[in-house]
């Protein structure tokens, strides 16, 4: 069993051996393995988690350049989740977005880049000095469709430009997957490298029945998070490499050294190399008999007020999407037109104990894991009285809005005036939202959910974006890059 453990579990392992025998600390960390950590902790976490929060002794290795159980643990997470090269990341996705574009973008250099993208590749820009080609999306596609693209417009742009890095996010928030095959072979074609952000696909390598992974399908690099649909504690995550580009390899080691912390905790480490090994193990037959509950369950769930979607042949090819993720539940709002599904979420977690990934305008959204298939019937009957509860509160009126507003979003995009770099360096101050309109902004404005920036600094703001801010501000959506005092709204402009 322990030579098993070893192997499947190399550097987590390793690690137990480690701390269960006696040391003595003369190092670091200062709570010497919880005999100095804050009471408080100790009494709700317990003493043991203390000890595994260690680093660069003699058996946790050096992750900028592990040659023991770590280096085995990032090979054998290669061999399960089909890479050449796995790193382990511990500042979460966002590290490994800012590594590929330090490694393979000098500043300067042009990337195409997926417009609604998560605001770590926008601020991995400024960090690299890399000059953005902005994918737009495909207009007038529900709101879980966002990030789609317009295959024939890559090619356009890769024939147009000097193009280093290709980058685009699959699947987006809500589970649904560009053609990433297509998109490799046109990219392939170019000799250019296609990157993709899969932070929400993790999963996908352990069940045949969902989408294809990024590097299966031909993608040259890719991130995912492992916190988000495995095991992984919060900021661990995994940059893959296909290895066709060595050198770049060599320069992506470089980066992760540079930009990752020097002190890595050992239990976010342990934590990666567990829940591989365990999604390794369980993941075909708990995502099999998840899948298949699902099935039969979904119909079940639909209600007066709510319809459980899943994405149509118009969607999925329209934008450039291929499949869909069917852990991730999506409930429309089936009749209402105007309706505040952020009160809904807020209810449901004062209320009745229940936390869901995100509300949007029209919709609610659940994401499902391998946590989820431990106990399918609990799971069954969980679901089914989420779906009565939202039913209910909408009936009883919480959901109602006080003050329809007639705004439209028809994803009029700003104009790109400058680099987000450049709006990063420039003079700046604040001006009310409402008087900001052929300003360039400063700010990066994202809409939380699902994130995807609504303004990137460098762009001149346009009035269907100020419109947006004031129509989602008033829903009660959680807006980055926009400030409140005075009872007004302010962002951030370029001065002049």
């Amino acid at each position: 069993m322990q030579n098993k453990e070893i192997k499947d579990i190399p550097f987590a392992s390793e690690l137990r051996t480690y701390v269960q025998d006696s040391k003595t600390f003369y190092c670091m960390p200062g709570h010497k393995q919880g005999k100095g950590a804050p009471e408080f902790l100790k009494q709700i976490w317990g003493d043991k988690v203390f000890s595994y929060d260690i680093t660069e002794v003699s058996k946790s290795d050096v992750l900028a350049f592990p040659k023991k159980g770590l280096k085995f643990a990032q090979e054998r997470a290669s061999k399960i989740m089909g890479a050449q090269r796995t790193w382990f990341l511990v500042n979460g996705s966002s590290v490994g977005i800012h590594a590929i574009l330090g490694a393979l973008v000098k500043p300067g250099e042009k990337v195409l880049v997926h417009r609604e993208c998560h605001k770590a590749v926008l601020m991995g820009l400024v960090f690299s000095g890399a000059v953005p080609i902005y994918l737009e999306p495909v207009p007038n596609l529900p709101e879980y469709a966002y990030g789609s693209v317009y295959l024939g417009k890559v090619e356009e742009l890769l024939s147009q430009h000097d193009i280093k890095l290709v980058m685009v996010t699959s699947p987006n928030y809500f589970g649904i997957s560009l053609d990433i095959a297509a998109m490799a072979e046109i990219c392939h074609k170019h000799e250019t490298p296609l990157f993709v952000d899969e932070a929400h696909g993790t999963h996908f390598a352990f069940h045949p029945d969902l989408p294809s992974s990024a590097l299966e399908a031909g993608a040259d690099y890719s991130v995912q998070s492992m916190h988000k649909t495995l095991g992984g504690l919060y900021q661990t995550a995994l940059l893959h490499s296909s290895g066709r580009e060595p050198e770049a390899d060599e320069r992506i080691d470089l980066m992760l050294s540079m930009l990752q912390s020097t002190s890595p905790s050992a239990l976010f480490l342990m934590s990666i190399d567990a829940a591989l090994a365990e999604a390794e193990k369980l993941g075909k037959q708990r995502y099999g008999d998840l899948l298949e509950m699902l099935t039969y369950l979904r119909p079940e769930l639909h209600s007066s007020e709510f319809i459980v979607v899943e994405p149509p042949d118009g969607v999925l090819f329209a934008g450039g999407f291929n499949n869909f993720d069917p852990l991730k539940l999506i409930f429309r709002s089936a009749e209402r037109e105007e309706i505040n599904l952020i009160r809904i979420k807020e209810l449901l977690s004062e209320k009745h104990g229940i936390e869901i990934e995100l509300a949007g305008e029209k919709h609610l959204l659940l994401t499902l894991s391998l946590a989820d298939a431990v106990d399918l019937e609990q799971t069954r009957e969980k679901l089914i009285y989420f779906s009565k509860t939202i039913e209910q509160l909408v009936i009883d009126g919480y959901g109602d809005v006080e003050e329809e507003d007639d705004f439209v979003d028809n994803r009029e995009l700003p104009i790109f005036e400058m680099t987000p770099r450049d709006a990063y360096y420039a003079p700046k101050n604040p001006v009310i939202l409402s008087e900001a309109e052929h300003a360039i902004s400063a700010s990066m404005v994202c809409i939380y959910p699902p994130g995807f920036p609504l303004i990137i600094p460098g762009e001149r703001i346009n009035d269907a974006a100020i419109h947006k801010i004031y129509h989602d501000h008033g829903l009660g959506f959680t807006i980055i890059g926009i400030e409140e005092f005075d009872g007004e709204l302010h962002i951030d402009v370029i001065d002049g």
